[in-house]
C-alpha cells in the first residue's frame, strides 16, 4: 500500500536507501519540501517525490523481490491522478517499468532523455591550479548568474532559454549563499553551486564555464575548491555528470571523483496519442 512520505521519514534511514543515498541525493532534499508530492510504500520498498512542475525521483529497493518491485511501481502509476508529470529520474529498470505503466494509463509517449553518472569524492586528488580565485556571488551578480544559468541549460540539456527567465533561480541561489564564481582579475569566468547538504553528502551542481574562457582549467578549479570545502566540513561531495559528455566525466575523475551506477532521466510527451 502507498502512503505519505514525511520529512525525515524513517524510510530514508533504512540501510537499503542509505546505500543509495548519494545516487538519489535530491530525493532526500525534495522530501523535506512541504509543497512536494511525497509517496512511499508502507514497506519502504518504493520512494517517490516530485517538486511542483519538476521531474520526479523514483527509488525502488534493489534488494526487494522482483514481483514486489513491479507491483509497487504499477500501484504508483495507478495512484498518480495527474497526467502532467514531465519526467522521472531513477534506476534504468524501475524507471522504464514506471514509464511503461504511466504512459499506458495516460496514453502518452516517453523517451530516455539522458543518462546521468553520479559521482562521489572521498579524497581530492587535484587542487585548484588555474589562475584566479573563488568568490561567493552576491545580489549584484544576479544578471551574470542568470546568463551563466541560461548557458548551462543550453549546454547540459540542449534547451535555449532567455537569460531573464533564469533570474528567479539565480536569486534563490544567491539568497542561499551557495552560488560561487571563479574570477580572473575581477571577471567572472566560471560558476558552480552547492545545491544541498545532507547529513552525509554535499551536492555540487550548475558547473559552467563561459564559452570564451574554456580550456584554461577554470571549471576544474571551481569544482576542486568547492569539493575541498565540503570535505573540510566532513561531508562527502557528490555531483552528476551527463554520460554523453566525456569532457566533464574526465574532469571529475581527475579530481578524484568515483562513478556510481548510472541513473536515467525519462521524459513524457503529451503531443502523442494512440
Amino acid at each position: 500500500m502507498l502512503v505519505a512520505l514525511r520529512s525525515r521519514d524513517e524510510a530514508l534511514a533504512r540501510p537499503a536507501f542509505l546505500a543509495d543515498e548519494a545516487r538519489f541525493h535530491p530525493l532526500g532534499q525534495i522530501s523535506g519540501q512541504a509543497d512536494a508530492l511525497r509517496i512511499k510504500s508502507d514497506d519502504g520498498a518504493l520512494l517517490f517525490v516530485q517538486a511542483p512542475g519538476r521531474n520526479a525521483w523514483l527509488w525502488v529497493d534493489p534488494g526487494a523481490p522482483e514481483e514486489v518491485r513491479a507491483a509497487r511501481i504499477r500501484e504508483l502509476a495507478e495512484r498518480l491522478d495527474d497526467g502532467g508529470l514531465p519526467g522521472v529520474f531513477g534506476d534504468p529498470g524501475p524507471a522504464r517499468t514506471f514509464a511503461e505503466a504511466y504512459s499506458a494509463k495516460w496514453r502518452i509517449a516517453w523517451t530516455e532523455r539522458m543518462t546521468l553518472v553520479p559521482y562521489v569524492c572521498r579524497e581530492l586528488k587535484q587542487h585548484a591550479a588555474a589562475e584566479g580565485e573563488l568568490r561567493r556571488a552576491d545580489i549584484a551578480d544576479r544578471y551574470t548568474a542568470a546568463r551563466f544559468l541560461a548557458g548551462f541549460s543550453r549546454d547540459a540539456y540542449g534547451e535555449r532559454v532567455a537569460a531573464f527567465t533564469q533570474l528567479p533561480a539565480a536569486d534563490r541561489m544567491i539568497e542561499r549563499d551557495e552560488l560561487y564564481f571563479w574570477t580572473v582579475r575581477g571577471e567572472c569566468v566560471a560558476m558552480a553551486n552547492i545545491a544541498h547538504r545532507s547529513a552525509r553528502h554535499g551536492r555540487i551542481s550548475a558547473v559552467y564555464t563561459r564559452p570564451d574562457a574554456r580550456g584554461r582549467g577554470y571549471g576544474g578549479a571551481i569544482t576542486a575548491e568547492l569539493t575541498r570545502r565540503l570535505l573540510d566540513e566532513g561531508l562527502t561531495p557528490m555531483l552528476y555528470a551527463d554520460a554523453g559528455n566525456p569532457g566533464s566525466n574526465r574532469l571529475y575523475r581527475r579530481l578524484g571523483y568515483e562513478p556510481l551506477r548510472p541513473i536515467v532521466e525519462i521524459a513524457f510527451h503529451r503531443e502523442w496519442t494512440a
